[in-house]
């Protein structure tokens, strides 16, 4: 039921996106700034996130890196990889990039066969590396704004921060991803929301000590999340294609990190 309760949340976040993105013309932040014109409700919803996170995934992603041998963290991620291989080829040869679309279809095809359902990186043995892109980043690529400049900055209910531009990102990539549909039309959306889940603990247990260090070492925690998010962001933008190694992977992708990572 919380999952479920994630993904509707998730869903609802879109509509405050996109109301969001109209004031995307009326208004710009200074130069270095992040604009945020809807900061005393951003900061409430902040507030409830990192409530949620302290209480429920936080303690959850704690018990699964301490407890959950190496290889089956390893075997989960590469599978949640796996599944999202096909959003990512398809943001990929809107970018204009056919070959690394390509790459990456035949790595979801590799990694779902020879890698039994993506457990194993085969592909990554064959030459074809993991790339990662969503459509958030695909209008950045579009856009002639510098990729600072998503639009107002917005934290989503239970999805965390975001603008304009990565919110609607949200509702494309969910409406175009093959899982979701699949699951959708066999009427087994339950694998959806396990789905969702396990990103969201996955994506947690590999930024415990990265959000501790941000929040200990900040004066105010919700704009050194803001700041980070914005920088992130249009560095991958900026990039394209290139898996960072950072340690605080603020990408989300489930996006269901409770306040603390996109």
């Amino acid at each position: 039921m919380f999952v479920r309760w994630v993904s509707g949340a998730r869903r609802g976040a879109v509509v405050l996106a996109l109301a969001g993105s109209l004031l995307g013309g009326c208004a710009t932040a200074e130069e270095g700034e992040v604009w945020d014109p809807l900061e005393t409700p951003n900061r409430f919803l902040f507030a409830i996130n990192k409530t949620l996170d302290t209480f429920i995934l936080r303690p959850v992603a704690v018990a699964y890196r301490d407890l959950t041998p190496n290889g089956v963290q390893r075997g989960t991620r590469n599978v949640l990889n796996n599944l999202g291989e096909p959003v990512t080829a398809v943001n990929e040869l809107a970018q204009g990039e056919g070959t690394r679309a390509a790459q990456t279809i035949a790595r979801f095809l590799i990694n779902s066969t020879l890698g039994l359902l993506g457990i194993f990186d085969v592909a990554k043995d064959f030459g074809l590396p993991h790339t990662k892109e969503d459509f958030g980043q695909t209008i950045g690529v579009w856009a002639k704004a510098p990729p600072e400049d998503g639009g107002p900055y917005l934290v989503l209910p239970l999805a965390g921060p975001s603008n304009a531009r990565d919110a609607v990102g949200i509702l494309v990539d969910y409406l175009i991803d093959p899982f979701r549909i699949g699951t959708e039309q066999l009427d087994v959306e339950w694998l959806l929301y396990a789905r969702s889940g396990m990103d969201a603990v996955d994506a947690r247990s590999r930024t415990l000590q990265a959000l501790d260090d941000l929040e200990k070492n900040s004066v105010d925690y919700y704009s050194a999340v803001r700041s980070a998010y914005t920088q992130r962001r249009a560095a991958q933008i900026r990039q394209r294609g290139v898996v960072s190694t950072s340690s605080l992977p603020l990408d989300a992708p489930g996006r269901a990190e409770l306040g603390l990572a996109r």
